[in-house]
């Protein structure tokens, strides 16, 4: 019957996948489901997956990951985000990791010759992703990639090696979904 083969297509897309997240830690005490805007935002962006990375993109037709989360924050809210990952960082409100939510962003970082560290990417944190595929049980954030198996805009596993060594912090644009 073709209405059930259309509907298993569905269930198996990559995005309805992903937007069955369940969120959070089980730190606190959080809402079943995160606001409407932030919402808003994760749907839009999630649009945008497989969009090339171009250095300085800030586009559909090639992003670098500080032009995709600007970009998003502004065509899904009207928001206006800085157009490099170190302003943006100095911008937004700094939340410990049991404050995080869907719609927070994720800062990392490397270290320059003096040991200083240095933002050096960002992206959308998306939750605890509860769908099927290696990617199940695991923190997924949203971002335009440089470089890796895979590049353009991608979702990756926040403790794939690379992310959880240079992971450096996350940052609140938006209010915090209402806890009940």
């Amino acid at each position: 019957n073709v209405k059930e083969m259309n509907k298993a297509k569905l269930i198996k897309s990559p995005v309805v996948l992903l937007l069955a997240l369940v969120i959070f830690t089980s730190a606190c005490p959080l809402p079943a489901q995160v606001s409407k805007e932030r919402q808003k935002l994760i749907d839009f962006s999630l649009e945008l997956r497989g969009c090339p990375y171009k250095y300085a993109g800030n586009s559909p037709k090639g992003f670098d990951c500080s032009g995709f989360v600007s970009y998003c924050a502004k065509n899904a809210l009207n928001k206006n985000l800085s157009r490099s990952s170190g302003d943006m960082y100095i911008q937004v409100e700094h939340i410990k990791k049991a404050d995080r939510e869907p719609g927070d962003l994720v800062f990392f970082a490397v270290k320059n010759a003096k040991g200083i560290y240095h933002i050096s990417h960002v992206g959308i944190y998306l939750g605890l992703y509860t769908g099927d595929g290696p990617l199940h049980g695991k923190r997924i954030f949203l971002h335009a990639a440089s470089d890796g198996p895979q590049t353009g805009v991608i979702v990756s596993d926040m403790e794939e090696k690379y992310w959880s060594n240079h992971f450096y912090g996350y940052g609140r644009f938006l209010d915090p979904s209402t806890r009940d």
